[in-house]
Parts: C-alpha cells; structure tokens; sequence
C-alpha cells in the first residue's frame, strides 16, 4: 500500500515571493516612519497589502487542502477578504473623509468582484477555449443571491433621495439594512458548509502541514494588519497631494488593493478552463463584501462611535445594480464566450472614468 505524500513545505518559488513581499512591507513601514512622502508610503503600503493578501490566499488554501473542505469552507469565509476588512475598519475608525472611503470601498469591491474578475475570466478564458459551459444551477443561485444583496445595498441610497426623511431616519435604516445582511450572510454560510465541496478551494493536495499553514495565516494576518495601519494613515495626505477624489480612491483603488491577489487567481483558474471555479470565487467574493463587510462597517460605526450610513449615491448603486443584473444574465444560460467578458470590461472601465472626474 502507498503512503500518502507528505508535505512538501514552502516550495522555492513561493519562498523568493514571499521573501520579495516582506521586503516591500519593511519598505513601506520604514518609509511611514522617515516621515517620506505620503504618495511614495501609500503605493509601497498598497503593493506590500496586495502581496499578503496574496500570502493569505496560499496559506488558505493549504490550510483547506491539508484538514478537509469543512474547514476550507471556514477559511475562506474568514479570510476571503481580510485586507478588505480591516481596511475598512481602520478607515472607520480614523473618522472624517476615511468614512467615505470605507463606504465606496464596499460598493468598488462588489463592482471588481462582478464587473472585473468575472470579466477578466469570462474573457481569457473564452478566448482560450472557446464558448465555455458552466454549472447554470450554481451560478444561477449566486446571481440571484447577488442581486438581492445589491438591492439591498441600493435600498438605503433611494431612501435618502425620497423627500421628508432625515438622518436619523437614514441611521436607523442602515443599522435595520446591516442586520438583514448579517443574518442573509450567516444563512449563506450555513447553505455553503451544508455542500462544502462547492465552497472549498479546490486545491490538488496540501504541500505545507497545517501547523505551517495556519502559523501564515497568523502571520500574514498581522503583517496585513500593520501595513493596512500605514496605508489607511496616508490616505488624506495622498488626496491632498495628488488632487485624487475621495471617490475614487474608495470605489477603485482600495478595493483593487485588497483582491488583486484573489484577481490574479481567478483569471489565472479561468485560462486553465476551470470555468465553474473561477466564477464561483467572482460571485462568493462579492456576495461576501456586499453582506458581511457592509454589516462589519456598520458596527464599527457603532463601536468608534462614527455613524457609517449605507447611503453611497445613486450613480454608484445603479452601476452596482447593473453589474449584477449583467452577472445575472450570463449565469442564466449556463454558457459564455469571450465577448460576454469584454462587455463586463468595458463597464467596469467606463465606471472607472466616471469616478475619476468625479
């Protein structure tokens, strides 16, 4: 009888990523500390936040491959968008115009998620392999769990543009709506560990132990947590410096920095013609922002005592809705060609101009 393999531990390649990540992290924080300009400490911050994501998702995934799908499922329920997260939070907590790039941040993240992941991966992978077929049943399910959210999320924005109400009232919807989405996303992660093998990173085996899988998870975790520190500090100076909007860093910036790794994965998943994976993170990763981090910020209102509103204007949330009725209209038929991801492209690029002269 064979013995199972063993785990391999860091391979080389990862080892020289990973080393090349600490480096830019040490440069980002050294640069905060020399007092050296805000723009310089805010690209080194972002890039070093973006390579632990990217940490966290490997280590997730050996995590997952090493002790089964259940506690996969777990992972990457935790750690699918931590970056994202705990920017957020710190943003929230730092109060002032912070508030406003936390709360674009969650639209901009489902909008990446749906507009930019799907369409990246609808695209390489169609023109790679031609008209793909998927699991309509599955993603039909995501769609739809998608445009509930969104709605959601769009509720509060018309509420504020109905004629007779007040902040107060806006609060108490936004505190109601974030509630709602608590309880959906927990409903949500209760039907995806009733099928774990749907939720799972689909990896092929674990090459690190568990024990070194989850001490990276920790790791990263932190670092993520320092760097985020530094990166959400030289926000307000990079706007002032560089004339950026607040709207723009929120919606496209911070949300490319916290899922440029989960970006790369995806498209990357979807050239190798894993259709169905590559999708599944698109749809898993918003649905996730869209219900969990939008109640996270609203209780850390609650908690730094800065009312968090889930008011984010009527242009964001009608491309939002759009994206997702998009998303929707392509999962409905259970195939997909290379012209289906462009025209998510193109979107997400004209939302992008849109932002960037607001």
């Amino acid at each position: 009888m064979t013995a199972p393999p063993q785990s391999a531990g860091i391979s080389r390649s990862e080892g020289i990523q990973f080393i090349g990540i600490a480096a830019v992290a040490v440069a980002g924080v050294a640069f905060n500390v020399a007092g050296f300009s805000p723009v310089l400490v805010f690209l080194t911050a972002g890039v070093a936040v973006s390579g632990m994501a990217h940490i966290l998702g490997i280590a997730t995934e050996q995590a997952g491959d090493a002790a089964g799908p259940r506690l996969s499922a777990l992972l990457n329920a935790t750690f699918g968008n931590a970056a994202e997260i705990i920017i957020v939070v710190l943003a929230i907590r730092e109060g002032g115009e912070l508030i406003d790039v936390a709360r674009y941040s969650i639209i901009g993240s489902v909008m990446g998620n749906v507009l930019l992941i799907l369409g990246a991966s609808l695209l390489v992978g169609g023109l790679r392999h031609g008209r793909q077929r998927f699991d309509a049943t599955v993603a039909g399910v995501n769609a739809t769990m998608l445009v509930l959210a969104t709605t959601a999320l769009t509720i509060p924005t018309l509420f504020s543009i109905v004629g007779g109400t007040n902040h107060s009232d806006e609060v108490g919807l936004s505190h109601g709506v974030a509630i709602v989405m608590a309880v959906l996303y927990a409903a949500y992660l209760y039907s995806s560990f009733q099928s774990p093998e749907a939720t799972g990173v689909g990896g092929e085996g674990a090459r690190w132990s568990t024990r070194l899988s989850l001490v990276m998870l920790s790791a990263s975790a932190i670092a993520t947590g320092v760097l985020s520190e530094v990166l959400v500090g030289a926000i307000e100076p990079t706007i002032e410096e560089t004339g950026i909007s607040t709207v723009f860093i929120g919606l496209i910036v911070v949300p490319l920095i916290g899922n440029v790794a989960e970006h790369f994965a995806a498209v990357k998943i979807a050239w190798s013609g894993k259709l169905d994976f590559s999708m599944g993170i698109a749809f898993n990763s918003a649905l996730q922002v869209a219900l969990a981090v939008s109640a996270i910020a609203v209780l850390a209102g609650l908690l730094f005592g800065h009312e968090v509103v889930l008011d984010f204007g009527l242009l964001e949330v009608s491309i939002l809705f759009a994206g997702a009725l998009m998303a929707g209209l392509i999962a409905a038929n259970g195939n997909s060609n290379w012209l289906e991801g462009a025209e998510l492209l193109a979107i997400y690029t004209i939302a992008g101009l849109v932002f960037w002269y607001l």
